[in-house]
């Protein structure tokens, strides 16, 4: 998943997960709930075929930074450069 910009109330997210990996993120604007309700971070499995999590509409406007990673420690800042986040506006 790259970069998402979504409408507050109206737009949703899906996730899906198509690789093995370990996801994480960091949600500081309370975008999808406080908590929130976010798919969950932790390690996920890829199934045939792939498993969609979602959908997830966000309640707040701001920014929540996401990564999956295959091995390795995962950062919930994301890779900015690559393109890790998720914008929510009015």
């Amino acid at each position: 998943m790259q970069n998402q910009t979504l409408k507050k109330g109206q737009d949703d997210l899906d996730i899906t997960v198509n690789h093995d990996c370990t996801w994480c993120f960091s949600d500081p604007d309370g975008v999808f709930g406080n908590p929130s309700t976010l798919l969950a971070a932790g390690s996920y499995s890829a199934t045939n075929p792939h498993t969609t999590y979602g959908p997830y509409t966000p309640v707040a406007t701001g920014t929540v930074y996401f990564n999956a990673v295959t091995s390795g420690p995962c950062n919930p800042q994301g890779i900015t450069a690559t393109g890790h986040t998720i914008i929510v506006t009015n």
